[in-house]
């Protein structure tokens, strides 16, 4: 490795222990007095929660350019991915990706430096694995709210059926709600939860069930909650309706499996055209072969 490669790698060292000293020192100095009283008044203090480096960078680099509307949608798809209070350690996932992507392009660079590549390739490899390691991030929380949108739309018509139980039993459907928060578990269980909080604190049941339906982000809960809603508005039997809802629900839960199965359709035939058919076709050419053998000298 060249001079210049191990200066360019003691500088980078250098750089990051000196973020992670004036970080720790932002980050356990004196509180405030709003700081100190947060606790008592239903406001918390991240550092307070976390008094490691991990912690004390994520004091520093919370981002203050991206509140606003980047914030709310970014809590909108952390929510539906089941992560709703944690925009601020995302926005930290966030820094540490590109960290890593940025050492990955360092790296490579420094390799190719060292094999006579111009020096200005560590620069370009370096901004490019920060933007890589952004989109990783992305791609990951992405990941995540669509594998819980699948779990939901699963457990609705279990969820759905129990509501109609509740329901023909003779409770109403706030109730019901209740004792289906109480007993099912999963996903969709707890943001009914999270419903009858909301209609603890005040909203009406129209809200919450809207809140559900916002929350996990899935058409079918969407679907539900409207039909839901359209039966309570009219007065129509809501046992009779949530049972229609649950039936509806297993046939597009089944309409997907099939519609998964025929996408693996192509895959499946890999093994079979590279494995089984070649093994089938020498186990019935192997008795002809070794016969041949035995008659032709």
């Amino acid at each position: 490795m060249s001079g210049n490669s191990i200066g360019a790698l003691l500088g980078l060292l250098i750089a990051v222990g000196l973020l992670m000293v004036v970080s720790r020192l932002g980050a356990t100095r004196k509180l405030k007095m709003t700081e100190r009283i947060a606790p008592y008044v239903g406001r918390r203090d991240p550092r307070q929660e976390d008094q490691s480096a991990v912690g004390a960078l994520l004091v520093l680099l919370k981002p203050r350019l991206l509140s606003g509307r980047g914030d709310l949608a970014l809590a909108r798809r952390l929510g539906r991915a089941g992560r709703g209070d944690e925009v601020d350690r995302y926005r930290f996932d966030q820094v540490i990706y590109a960290a890593g992507g940025v050492l990955a392009g360092g790296a490579l660079g420094l390799v190719l430096i060292a094999k006579g590549a111009p020096a200005i390739g560590v620069v370009l490899l370096a901004v490019l694995g920060a933007v890589g390691g952004v989109l990783v991030a992305d791609r990951r929380l992405a990941k995540q709210g669509k594998a819980r949108q699948r779990r939901i739309g699963q457990q609705l018509p279990t969820v759905a059926e129990l509501l109609a139980f509740a329901v023909a039993a003779g409770e109403s459907p706030v109730v019901a709600l209740e004792r289906v928060a109480n007993t099912a578990t999963g996903d969709l269980a707890d943001e009914i939860r999270v419903s009858i909080a909301d209609l603890h604190a005040g909203m009406t049941l129209d809200q919450a069930l809207r809140g559900v339906a916002d929350r996990t982000g899935s058409p079918d809960v969407e679907r539900f909650v409207d039909g839901l809603i359209v039966s309570l508005e009219r007065g129509t039997p809501l046992a009779e309706v949530l049972r229609a809802q649950a039936a509806d629900a297993r046939a597009a839960d089944r309409r997907a499996l099939m519609e998964i199965a025929g996408r693996k359709d192509v895959a499946m035939l890999i093994p079979v055209v590279f494995f089984i058919l070649p093994t089938v076709v020498l186990i019935a050419l192997f008795p002809g072969i070794r016969s041949l053998q035995l008659v032709v000298p």
